[in-house]
């Protein structure tokens, strides 16, 4: 089995502190819960269109790994310019769908991304929305809502995807819970410029820890003060990252593994992106960074090497 390595050195605290509730809001608007409704096939009469979305996978495993995350859906305001963008710098190539855009990663489906328009309030909800394996939807919704999460849409029956739920975890990061038809992904080491990783932020790690153990039974090793690993059957699945800022929004944010994170970082300011935290050096040997889009979604990206035989990187 492949174990990955956490991008461990992303802090950076006064980059982190800029990062606040007002730049990236918690919020759900009316263009939110419109995706959904279409994402599940049942969009108001007065709206023509119906996201016909992809299995996680290419080739059905049916086999499904709770704790996983599965995909990630760009909601972003411009699709157009994030193609643009995310084709420059990581390769990817897009394939339409009706109103969605699937994200492929030598050749492979990773992703998605769906057209979301801000309001007077928030000109951009641009974000990464990660997409989290569970064993049953509706039992993880009904723990999550007794644990003081929010449920904002499902669970539904989402076409060619599974059933889902679009939710925020009791600290308020946004997820998609799914049981995803045909299986999820298999464990493979991820290629360059597919999904690594994905960490949350939390200012309450040990509320964080104890919600994520009782929705899909992770193990942890690492400190509440700094960083998590969560693991599940023998395999890392995920990082909480602790955040000492309480007016940053708890959210996940995705990893995409790069060959060179310089070259990267320096392409996404070509390319009309930020460089919130500059590349650095991880413990493992390799680097990593903190960016965002044009439209402010917030990824990370790291070079990492799989470990050999008997070795961790």
């Amino acid at each position: 089995m492949v174990k990955l390595k956490p991008a461990r050195q992303i802090s950076d605290v006064s980059t982190l502190q800029r990062i606040t509730r007002i730049r990236f809001a918690k919020y759900i608007t009316a263009g939110f819960t419109l995706i959904f409704f279409a994402l599940a096939g049942c969009a108001p009469a007065n709206k023509a269109y119906r996201l016909e979305l992809p299995p996680v996978t290419d080739t059905p495993t049916d086999e499904h790994h709770p704790g996983k995350f599965v995909w990630n859906d760009l909601l972003t305001d411009n699709v157009d310019a994030a193609k643009d963008f995310y084709g420059q710098l990581f390769g990817w190539t897009f394939e339409q769908s009706g109103e969605y855009t699937v994200i492929k990663s030598n050749g492979i489906n990773i992703g998605g991304m769906v057209q979301v328009k801000g309001d007077s309030e928030h000109a951009s909800v641009a974000r990464w929305l990660c997409e989290l394996s569970v064993t049953d939807v509706d039992k993880a919704v009904a723990m999550l809502s007794e644990k003081g999460g929010l449920i904002h849409e499902g669970p539904l029956e989402y076409l060619n995807r599974g059933r889902g739920a679009f939710v925020s975890d009791p600290q308020g990061a946004q997820l998609f819970l799914l049981y995803a038809t045909g299986g999820d992904p298999d464990d493979e080491e991820p290629a360059i410029g597919s999904w690594l990783w994905h960490e949350l932020w939390s200012n309450k790690v040990s509320d964080s820890l104890a919600f994520y153990q009782e929705l899909v039974g992770y193990d942890f090793t690492g400190e509440m003060t700094d960083y998590l690993i969560l693991t599940k059957d023998g395999q890392w699945r995920a990082g909480i990252r602790y955040v000492e800022n309480n007016e940053l929004e708890m959210r996940w944010v995705p990893v995409v593994r790069v060959a060179d994170t310089d070259d990267v970082a320096e392409r996404a300011k070509q390319l009309g992106g930020k460089v919130l935290v500059e590349p650095r050096p991880t413990e493992s040997g390799g680097s990593v960074a903190l960016l965002s889009d044009p439209s402010d979604a917030l990824l990370i990206i790291q070079r990492w090497t799989a470990p050999t035989p008997g070795q961790e990187n």
